[in-house]
């Protein structure tokens, strides 16, 4: 049986394949793409299959092929922050689902590859090996990887010491050689980096300690009192606190390689700064002070030559309205 006519035989006349791509990868998010195609796709069907199978470039010419035989398609996409708060299976449903909802007018029945479904308020079944028994499956397997593999290479952009062009996020040889040469991005999933997190540990101490000393020593050359280092709460750490002027300031250190595509704003993500305010908080009931609190981040950037620059900024964060420092 082909894979057209699989699908055929399922009687109905919107017929949505789902499928998804990037359930393994150390880095990256989760992408599903729903594809309802064209009653008369037959002719090129023939072509499509499981996207693990083909060439990169093979498949960026069954994208095309499948938009343009479609009749709706759509992608959900679900970042690293929610898979690691969550799990990878329960990302992927959600990516699924946000594919499926974008599908006007409701199919009459949506075939999931897989062994379990997403919760979608149409009819649903699973097809175990779909992508290799249904056209509509197949095509969304080809539109989800290549959604994603786009995306991982816009990420090698602003990330290019990790070859994301290359492997897309994968657990290659390459790939764990440059995490723990580099360290993490703010798009690794820590989840899945268990049998070298050890090592990364190891590595972002050597880096942590090396770039507090560096940054210590620049506070002091730029007439900034070190009052404390490394102070540790319930809550977090603080690298380093310092004081100038009428600022007491909370110090958080980042070390980087030279053109790794960090910026030390998005190193301190939200999370981060919770953590960091909570724990100056803690350090100012226990020393109560007139100084204005301020929170900065200091970037410590190993140039290519081997010599080390400080980026150093200001209030690179602010405390909302949800936490009293006095």
């Amino acid at each position: 049986m082909s894979l057209f006519e699989f699908d055929k035989n399922y009687g109905v006349n919107v017929l949505c394949g789902v499928d998804e791509a990037g359930r393994g990868p150390l880095a990256g998010p989760v992408v599903a793409a729903a594809v309802v195609l064209k009653p008369d796709a037959k002719d090129f069907i023939s072509e499509v299959n499981d996207s693990k199978k083909f060439s990169e470039k093979k498949r960026e010419k069954l994208y095309d092929k499948i938009i343009e035989n479609s009749l709706y398609y759509a992608v959900g996409v679900v970042d690293v922050d929610y898979i690691e708060k969550y799990n990878i299976l329960r990302a992927t449903f959600l990516a699924m689902k946000k594919a499926v909802e974008q599908i006007k007018p409701e199919p009459e029945l949506i075939l999931v590859d897989g062994n379990r479904l997403p919760d979608l308020k149409a009819k649903a079944e699973f097809v175990i090996k779909g992508d290799s028994k249904s056209a509509s499956i197949a095509a969304a397997s080809i539109v989800a990887k290549v959604t994603r593999d786009r995306m991982m290479v816009e990420f090698h952009k602003k990330y290019p010491d990790y070859g994301f062009d290359r492997h897309k996020g994968y657990g290659t040889k390459e790939h764990y050689s440059n995490i723990i040469k580099y360290g993490v991005t703010p798009i690794h999933r820590m989840s899945f980096l268990k049998k070298i997190r050890e090592k990364i540990s190891t590595v972002q101490l050597i880096n942590g300690q090396l770039g507090e000393k560096i940054t210590y020593e620049w506070l002091k050359r730029n007439k900034y009192n070190v009052i404390a280092k490394n102070y540790k709460s319930e809550y977090g750490e603080i690298d380093l606190i310092a004081v100038k002027g009428s600022y007491i300031c909370f110090v958080e250190v980042k070390l980087r390689s030279e053109g790794c595509g960090y910026s030390p704003r998005e190193s301190v993500n939200l999370a981060k700064q919770k953590k960091i305010i909570k724990t100056a908080i803690s350090f100012l009931k226990k020393h109560p002070c007139e100084y204005q609190p301020r929170f900065d981040v200091s970037e410590v950037v190993k140039e290519t030559s081997g010599d080390f620059k400080i980026e150093y900024i200001k209030d690179a964060f602010s405390v909302g309205d949800e936490y009293e420092l006095f």
